[in-house]
């Protein structure tokens, strides 16, 4: 249980409360400030005077405080402030102390119930000179927007809201205040103004603009967060949201699209809504996936997209019109034109392989709302139980579905206002998780809005998401890369596996290369769409072992917290993200720089281990690895290097941490995720001093490279083979070393490295 302040001293004619370095002022007449309390200066006032807004209240008609908060109280609702003892955070809490009607406004940016806070009017001195804004607008993929320290010059697209949730404020030094909520995720709102114009509206918080009637009771929290970074604040916020829940995050090998290549259909696929010539869309299926397999990249699931059921609006297959209608789903059956035969003959075809099956919102004209309890909104539906979802799944588990892909999430909760009542959002998406429970079975969330990600902090079986919009459609592939990197940092901390989407590895991709190395990094799936007889299967492998098991890292890659800061698509300084994977002996640390610049010109940098967090080696000294030029440079573990990129260029480099004696191991260079866990099981020191490298796969040879400041000796022990002499090289030049290392078909062989004698 958090304790609260044992005290709240009185300040004057108001009061203050404290957390870590945050500290918040509260007048007498219920203005509040919300700062930074350094150790040379107090910045009083990063967010502007804010105040309670209620709806027909002018002014705060009450103020007081107890041992634990302030209460502040305005037309029969109430707004608490209190801060936390063992953690720099504070939260704002608005609740209902009778049952309201009639708080619905224009729109759902417009909360009749908030706190707001005016940036304008900063205290002079409240906030460091520079601050910057960021945060993730209320739309599909939960799109990364970037603004100043007003909060008013937002890129917003302008058919979502005008909401930033969660937002947070970064200064030049890097710390960072978050704003995010604590529980009523999708009743709660940040409403920031739409464009420059606007910005006395300020920035609001609350109670979103469709609700229109409360119960008693009925409460909503915020947290205001102090970090050292954009990560250490969402780190502290995902904490916080598993401890309320009691729901542990997925593991990373929960369902099959976390474990194996997986070949997919949906859109920016060579076949979505198209079939091969001559072949029907099973037989295209069927044949692509056959031609991975034959030139030796197993694939573990197949993903079927929407072009299998029917929609409201019916899309046919080989069109030439690439318009995507938004309409609803009718029916969760094999389109009669398309998959005649049904799902099952098709996956017997697939030789039984798991599939991922794509579902989306319901059209108003959907038979199922004959026969299930069902909100209407003009062409939308949406159940209003979860039976219909458990016939679904039940569908779902006779087909030999093992990943339930939900998309089009937020055009299910803005397409029905009923579904935007207080609670209902809540119960949609734990009725679904229930229902996957109940079936052993797993879901990726899809088109999911920033609320959508809050929300699996309650639910157990949704083990990947997408954090970045279609691939190849409405924007280039850099400004996705940079969608995908930020939109990780907040699902790196909720616990959740994000999904790339598709890429195709064929050589007429000019962009093949970052797309895969992202989708091996993501530490989620992995999954292609190439066409027959095009896929690359040599850059496919460099994503997997030769069973088609995915090489990834222990955590997703995601951007550094300077990026919170530049916002690099704008400003031009290349995007770093940055992963890990931990061995027994250390952690490997896995960079990809990229230039994102939207004004496509060449740009440099000096990347900073520094800057990496988490994600760098914590020895004296590290081993870095160009993975592309095969360089390695040893440098001290504060160190820096340079980077020059041309538009959409990019930089990968693999850290590893220099061991005794000297010596350093990459791992396997032929994949991504060198020294990922399903290549090399572990990195060990002996008692006799010697290196221990445990690789993984089966009936494969391998190379397992490093670097050391003199020559090394191996020897490699298998169950089957006993104890064998490695045949190594080493450039003395370099400094790197290479070993051919067999791995039969127990699927294990352990290497032991020693510094040769002199």
């Amino acid at each position: 249980m958090i304790r609260l302040n044992a005290a709240v001293p009185d300040v004057g004619d108001g009061y203050s409360l404290a957390a870590g370095p945050l500290r918040v002022d509260v007048t007498a007449a219920g203005e509040l400030r919300i700062g930074w309390e350094k150790s040379d200066r107090h910045e009083s006032d990063w967010l502007g005077p804010g105040r309670l807004v209620t709806p027909n209240a002018s002014a705060a008609e009450g103020v007081s405080a107890s041992a634990s908060s302030v209460r502040i109280e305005s037309g029969g609702l109430v707004g608490e402030i209190r801060a936390l003892t063992d953690a720099p955070v504070v939260v704002l809490r608005l609740e209902a102390t009778e049952s309201r009607r009639g708080l619905a406004t224009d729109g759902f940016a417009e909360p009749s119930v908030a706190w707001r806070f005016d940036p304008r009017r900063r205290a002079d001195a409240g906030a460091p000179d520079g601050l910057r804004s960021f945060g993730f607008q209320y739309t599909e993929f939960a799109l990364p927007v970037f603004s100043d320290a007003a909060m008013a010059k937002w890129r917003l697209l302008g058919f979502r809201p005008a909401v930033v949730m969660p937002l947070g404020l970064v200064a030049p030094d890097g710390r960072t205040m978050l704003l995010a909520p604590l529980d009523a995720f999708h009743e709660q709102v940040i409403a920031v103004p739409a464009g420059p114009d606007q910005a006395g509206a300020g920035v609001r918080v609350g109670w979103h603009g469709d609700i229109d009637d409360v119960p008693a009771g009925f409460a909503t929290e915020l947290a205001v967060i102090a970090g050292a970074g954009a990560r250490d604040c969402f780190a502290r916020w995902a904490q916080l949201l598993r401890s309320a829940s009691g729901v542990p995050a997925p593991e990373r090998d929960a369902d099959v699209l976390g474990t194996r290549l997986s070949y997919w259909t949906d859109n920016g696929s060579a076949y979505w809504y198209r079939t091969e010539a001559g072949l029907d869309a099973a037989s295209t299926i069927v044949a692509a996936v056959d031609d991975l397999e034959a030139r030796g990249a197993p694939v573990g699931a197949v993903q079927l997209d929407s072009w299998w059921y029917p929609h409201q609006v019916l899309r046919p297959l080989d069109t030439d019109e690439w318009e995507v209608p938004p309409t609803g789903m009718l029916v969760w059956e094999p389109r009669a034109d398309v998959l005649p035969d049904g799902v099952n003959a098709l996956r017997d075809r697939l030789g039984r392989r798991p599939l991922v099956t794509h579902c989306r919102h319901l059209s108003a004209q959907s038979p199922y709302a004959d026969d299930f309890s069902m909100w209407i909104d003009g062409d939308r539906a949406h159940p209003q139980d979860d039976e219909l979802y458990c016939r679904l799944l039940d569908q779902a588990v006779a087909w030999g579905v093992e990943v339930f892909e939900h998309d089009w999430l937020i055009e299910c909760f803005l397409g029905v206002r009923q579904l935007r009542a207080v609670g209902r959002a809540a119960d949609w998406q734990e009725g679904i998780d229930a229902g996957l429970g109940a079936r052993n079975l797993h879901a990726q969330w899809c088109m999911a809005s920033p609320a959508d990600f809050a929300q699996t902090s309650r639910l157990r079986h949704v083990t990947s998401i997408r954090t970045s919009g279609d691939h190849g459609y409405l924007v280039g592939p850099e400004v996705l890369w940079a969608w995908f990197l930020h939109t990780n940092v907040m699902a790196r901390a909720l616990g959740l596996w994000p999904y790339k989407d598709v890429f195709h590895s064929a050589r007429s991709s000019e962009t093949r290369e970052v797309e895969a190395l992202l989708a091996a990094l993501s530490a989620g799936p992995v999954g292609v769409g190439d066409r027959i007889g095009e896929a690359d299967v040599e850059l496919i492998r460099r994503t997997c072992r030769a069973d088609g098991v995915l090489v990834r890292p222990d955590v997703p890659v995601c951007a550094i917290d300077r990026a919170a800061f530049s916002a690099p698509v704008w400003s031009g300084e290349p995007l770093v993200g940055a992963t890990h994977t931990q061995h027994s002996v250390g952690r490997w640390g896995y960079v990809a720089s990229l230039n994102v610049a939207i004004d496509k010109q060449p740009h440099e940098a000096r990347v900073a281990l520094s800057d990496l967090g988490e994600d760098r080696p914590q020895t004296d000294s590290v081993a870095v690895f160009d993975w592309r030029k095969r360089r390695v440079e040893a440098m001290p573990a504060d160190g820096t290097y340079d980077i020059e990129l041309e538009p959409a260029g990019w930089d990968y480099r693999v850290l590893a941490p220099i061991l005794p004696g000297g010596v350093a191991v990459i791992g396997d260079p032929d994949l991504y995720a060198c020294a990922g866990d399903a290549r090399v099981a572990d990195v060990a020191i002996d008692p006799d001093g010697s290196i221990v490298v445990t690789m993984l796969g089966a009936d494969e040879r391998v190379h397992l490279v490093g670097w050391s400041q003199s020559a090394i000796s191996a020897s490699a022990w298998a169950p089957a083979a006993g104890t064998v002499q490695v045949a190594s090289t080493y450039d003395t030049e370099t400094g790197i070393w290479d070993l051919a290392v067999e791995i039969g078909a127990s699927g294990w062989t352990k290497v032991h490295i020693r510094v040769a004698a002199s």
